[in-house]
């Protein structure tokens, strides 16, 4: 939102990007938490190695995959792509719907693997 302020723009369009870094806020952190309870790799001391496992790889892969589709998803609702009417709608509930799968799906699992979790 500073960004915004600072850049000078309009308050609907820093309220747009407000939501939308929530948005992959959420989704970016309950990818990265619910897959490090998923896969977690207890055996290993140092951490700069445990980015390196399954968990992480699958982290950064669905990660990247997810930017990119919410980019795209974003550049076809709110960008000036617009090629039909009402895309704005779809590719602004469809970066929603992403985002909210991307983030509480992963939690959700690791959640109830975590109530079953015996060290």
């Amino acid at each position: 939102m500073l960004s915004c302020y600072l850049l000078k723009t309009s308050w609907d369009r820093a309220l747009f990007f407000g939501a939308v870094v929530t948005l992959m806020t959420f989704a970016l952190n309950g990818l990265a938490i619910g897959l490090g309870v998923l896969y977690p790799n207890l055996k290993e001391s140092n951490p700069n190695k445990i980015v390196s496992g399954f968990g992480g790889t699958l982290c950064f892969v669905l990660s990247s995959f997810y930017i990119l589709a919410s980019v795209l998803l974003l550049m076809f609702g709110a960008g000036g792509l617009r090629l039909h009417a009402g895309w704005a709608m779809e590719g602004i509930g469809g970066f929603v719907l992403l985002s909210f799968c991307i983030g509480w799906l992963p939690m959700k699992f690791g959640l109830q693997r975590l109530k079953n979790f015996e060290m």
